[in-house]
């Protein structure tokens, strides 16, 4: 089978469900195949038994595939890195990681502006489900942080999305022309999972320009949310839509310019399911622009044997160095050659 622009699988992983979409620029409508399956995270048996169901659900594309998920304790903003060099960014993302403990980063370009996406989450835990997801037979694979993949998706006017995986799985983030600019974990009692919710209420992203710790960034987000309801409460009660939130059944999605199809929420094609497995493929299909990895500077895992051979440091002897033997000079070796051997 030929691998063409468009075509991409797409995979959102969270601790309790797994879902998949797999596009093909041949298919009406581009979406091939989709899936949902039940996941145990932290069981790498049960875990690679659902990927490679999952792959089996989709026909075992060969595709490139972007997974995308975001961990509860997980937490994401951009900082301004316009005009910085190489070598900078690499400056940059070592002050990061040392001063805050960060060790991943995705630059994003913005027309002239270029942002430094800093995400905290375990980069070994994600390395894993890469790894996970190879062996299970998926092609190409690279992972991102979930907020990423749904602003690629959400209409281009969105300026705040939640997205409510499974019951107690949640997160929430401000958007700004589909970048991301901050995202964190949300409290998602009384929800109904899984769905979407947008909203364009102006935000001041300018709230979000210094690098701010957890509790400063989980605060400025709920504040935007708190903006973002009440501006749907006075929505509903004067009968305006402009600063409307997007309720569920009416998630409306687009792929490179073309409007998702509605499917019922039952169906595993909804948007309220694959939202952001949706804009994983998209990323996965180059159907984005121009994509970047995210780097990880995690330390190698402990298991992993860093020598081809064992070592030890043993403590040196106290006492002094012996004097080395004195060595025969020039002349007594000469006239050593040159006595009588004793014939016995």
């Amino acid at each position: 089978m030929n691998v063409t622009r468009g075509d991409g699988v797409g995979i959102e992983v969270a601790d309790s469900y797994i879902r998949a979409v797999r596009l093909r620029h041949d298919t009406p409508g581009r979406v091939a195949a989709a899936a949902e399956l039940p996941f145990v995270s932290y069981d790498d048996s049960a875990a690679l038994d659902s990927f490679v169901l999952l792959r089996a659900e989709l026909g075992d594309p060969v595709e490139p595939t972007r997974m995308a998920t975001f961990p509860a304790s997980a937490t994401l903003q951009r900082i301004d890195v316009t005009g910085r060099s190489g070598p900078e960014l690499n400056e940059l993302r070592a002050v990061v990681d040392r001063r805050h403990g960060i060790d991943s980063t995705l630059v994003m370009d913005e027309g002239p502006r270029r942002w430094l996406l800093l995400i905290r989450w375990e980069a070994l835990a994600i390395r894993r489900l890469e790894d996970l997801a190879e062996r299970a037979g998926f092609v190409d694979v690279t992972v991102e942080p979930s907020p990423v993949a749904l602003a690629r998706v959400v209409p281009s006017n969105t300026s705040y999305l939640q997205r409510f995986v499974a019951q107690g799985d949640a997160h929430h983030a401000v958007v700004r022309n589909g970048l991301p600019v901050a995202a964190v974990g949300m409290h998602s009692t009384g929800r109904t999972a899984p769905d979407i919710t947008t909203s364009n209420v102006d935000v001041p992203v300018a709230w979000f320009d210094d690098l701010l710790t957890e509790d400063q960034l989980t605060e400025m987000v709920s504040r935007v949310s708190r903006t973002a309801e009440a501006a749907s409460l006075l929505d509903h009660v004067d009968g305006t839509s402009a600063r409307a939130t997007t309720s569920s059944g009416m998630t409306s999605l687009g792929v490179a310019g073309d409007a998702y199809p509605l499917f019922p929420v039952h169906d595993l094609r909804a948007a309220q399911r694959q939202g952001v497995a949706l804009g994983a493929a998209a990323g996965a299909a180059g159907l984005a622009g121009t994509l970047r990895p995210v780097d990880m500077n995690a330390a190698v895992a402990a298991s992993v044997q860093q020598f081809d051979r064992p070592w030890a440091i043993e403590r040196l002897s106290d006492l002094p160095d012996l004097p080395d033997a004195p060595s025969a000079g020039t002349l007594k070796r000469v006239t050593k050659r040159l006595r009588p051997r004793k014939h016995r």
